[in-house]
C-alpha cells in the first residue's frame, strides 16, 4: 500500500466541503488529503501564509515542503508548474467546485495534467 498526499488550494477550512481557490498564488488555505487504496484516510487544512500574505514562501514552496505527491487546482502559472513537476509532484488543473467533487473528477481521470498554458487569466 502506498499513501498518496494530495494538495488542493481552497478558500476556506471546511476540508472536503471547501471551495476550490481559483487563484493558486493567492490561495488562503491548502487542504491536504491522505489517499490510500482508493480511500480517503485523513484530511488536514493549513493556512498558507504565503508571500502574497506577508510570508516567506511561495505557495509552490509550501507544497514542496509538505511532502505532497499531487496538486489538484483550478489553474496556476508556468513557473509554479515547472517548479512542482521538476520535484516530481503531479500537477492537475481544471478543478472547480468543492474538494470532494474535485477528488471524484480526479479519480475518474477528468482533470488534465497542468502545463505552461494552465494559467487562465480570466479567473
Amino acid at each position: 500500500m502506498e499513501i498518496t498526499l494530495i494538495c488542493v488550494p481552497t478558500l476556506d477550512k471546511r476540508g472536503l466541503l471547501a471551495d476550490i481557490s481559483v487563484h493558486f498564488g493567492k490561495t488562503p488555505y491548502f487542504t491536504f488529503i491522505k489517499y490510500d487504496d482508493g480511500e480517503i484516510k485523513d484530511v488536514n487544512v493549513i493556512e498558507t501564509h504565503g508571500k502574497h500574505k506577508g510570508g516567506s514562501k511561495t505557495p509552490a514552496e509550501i507544497i514542496l515542503d509538505s511532502g505532497a505527491d499531487i496538486l489538484i487546482c483550478g489553474n496556476l502559472g508556468s513557473k509554479a508548474v515547472h517548479m512542482l513537476r521538476d520535484s516530481e509532484i503531479e500537477v492537475f488543473s481544471g478543478a472547480s467546485g468543492i474538494v470532494k467533487d474535485t477528488l471524484s473528477e480526479w479519480r475518474r481521470g477528468n482533470l488534465k495534467f497542468a502545463d505552461e498554458n494552465s494559467c487562465d487569466e480570466k479567473s
